[in-house]
């Protein structure tokens, strides 16, 4: 007897399944390939083509942990980079507002200042070399206030340097783990006391 699909009904087996030719099983549940001897592990083709998907799932993964690692040192570095930068603006400002007037010869490279320091009048002296710009108070040691600066070029004196009114300070600096990047920070300073002693 022929079925609905056209499958011969003679060949039953035990538990309603019936055999084609080809390997075919029809079940109650629809039709599925029996095992043969041929299908009973994958090839090794089959197992290379898993392992090379999975390598590169891993490498993919491996390069966005790597990716987010490098970002997350970039935006410390630049956190610090501008936490130092605003330390340093903050102290200057605060110097040069108390301060009685630039020193003679002051550059766009060193600034020197009587201001008061701990209450009592001191000479201060702002230098940018090479890659740092330093504070020197009276006779102390000098400390490095910021370091990495990409130009020395960190003064500037409005009308002129003799008789200064305004003193901008502009810092460039390089945050180290990203050498090809410069954040710039710059702040006018109004002289308060100028000429007064």
């Amino acid at each position: 007897m022929i079925s609905p699909l056209g499958f011969r009904r003679s060949a039953r087996r035990a538990g309603g399944l019936a055999s084609r030719p080809g390997g075919w099983v029809i079940s109650p549940l629809g039709f599925r390939r029996s095992a043969t001897s041929r299908e009973r592990g994958a090839t090794l083709i089959e197992l290379t083509v898993v392992v090379g998907i999975m390598m590169l799932v891993v490498a993919v993964m491996l390069d966005s942990l790597g990716s987010a690692q490098r970002s997350e040192r970039y935006a410390a570095d630049r956190t610090e980079a501008l936490d130092n930068m605003r330390f340093a603006i903050a102290r200057f400002t605060k110097d040069v507002r108390q301060s009685a007037g630039v020193a003679p010869g002051a550059t766009a490279q060193r600034f020197e200042m009587d201001t008061y320091v701990e209450g009592g009048m001191t000479t201060v002296v702002y230098e940018a070399t090479g890659d740092e710009m330093r504070r020197t108070v009276g006779s102390n040691p000098t400390e490095v206030l910021i370091d990495r600066l990409s130009s020395v070029s960190v003064f500037d004196f409005v009308p002129s340097a003799e008789s200064a009114e305004v003193v901008t300070i502009t810092l460039v600096v390089e945050p180290e783990t990203s050498p090809d990047t410069t954040i710039e920070l710059t702040s006018e300073v109004r002289m308060r006391n100028r000429g007064s002693t």
